[in-house]
C-alpha cells in the first residue's frame, strides 16, 4: 500500500531589526521566515512544493515576501532538511535501481533458457503457448507447460499437458509440484527440433524452461 500526503514547517531564520508596522501602528521587532510546504510517500520521500521567504513582523506577522533565489544566495543556505529537499530524487533513484535490476535479471534468465533450449535435459518443463506448440490439441488459445521426455541429437519430444489456463499465470502457477506429477500430462507427445524451441523462444511462444 502506498502511503501518501503532505505537510508544511515554518523555519525561523533570525532577527530582522526594529521597523515601523503599519498593522501595528507602532515600532515592531522583525523576523525573517521561510514557509514551504511538502509531498511525501511513506513519510520517507518527500520534495518541496512551495516555499516562501518573508521578513515579518513578530506581533502580527505582516511583513514582505522576498525572492526566494536572492534570499537563499544572501543567506548562503537552504534551511530545509536534505530529506525533504531531496526525498523525491532519492525515490526516482530506488525506482531506477529497481528497474535496471529487474531488466539485468530478464536478460539474465532469457539468456539461461536460451542455452537450456539448445543443450535440452530429459525432465526440463517448458511454459509454452499451446496453441502454437499444440494447434489442434485445445479448443481455444491456451498456456500450459510441456516436459521433455526424450533427446536424439537435435529432436526433442515433449509431453502433452492435460489441462491449458487462459492465462499465462494459471501455467506458471503449475510449475511446482504438479508440473513433475505424471497425471498432469496426457499421452499424446510431439517432437520439434532445438531449432524451432529456439524459434517458440524468440517468438514468445516459450517464455520460461525449468530445470531442476
Amino acid at each position: 500500500m502506498i502511503v501518501w500526503g503532505s505537510g508544511g514547517d515554518v523555519v525561523q531564520l533570525g532577527a530582522a531589526g526594529t521597523h515601523d508596522c503599519g498593522t501595528c501602528q507602532a515600532p515592531r521587532e522583525y523576523r525573517h521566515l521561510l514557509n514551504y510546504r511538502y509531498a511525501h510517500i511513506w513519510y520517507l520521500f518527500a520534495w518541496v512544493t512551495e516555499k516562501n521567504y518573508f521578513t515579518a513582523c513578530a506581533v502580527c506577522g505582516r511583513g514582505r515576501r522576498h525572492d526566494s533565489g536572492s534570499f537563499e544566495r544572501q543567506l548562503g543556505r537552504v534551511p530545509i532538511p536534505i530529506h525533504r529537499r531531496f526525498g523525491g530524487l532519492a525515490l526516482l533513484g530506488v525506482a531506477a535501481i529497481v528497474a535496471v535490476a529487474a531488466l539485468a535479471g530478464t536478460r539474465f534468465s532469457g539468456h539461461r533458457d536460451a542455452q537450456m533450449l539448445l543443450s535440452p535435459h530429459v525432465g526440463d518443463v517448458y511454459t509454452v503457448d499451446l496453441q502454437a506448440l499444440v494447434p489442434d490439441g485445445f479448443g481455444r488459445h491456451a498456456w500450459g507447460l510441456m516436459r521433455v521426455t526424450a533427446v536424439d541429437g537435435d529432436d526433442v519430444t515433449l509431453q502433452v499437458p492435460s489441462v491449458g489456463y487462459s492465462r499465462l499465470e494459471g501455467a506458471r502457477r503449475n510449475l511446482g509440484r504438479q508440473a513433475s506429477d505424471a497425471g498432469y500430462y496426457s499421452t499424446d507427445s510431439l517432437q520439434y527440433s532445438t531449432a524451432q524451441l529456439q524459434r517458440f523462444r524468440d517468438g514468445g511462444r516459450i517464455t520460461n524452461v525449468h530445470r531442476r
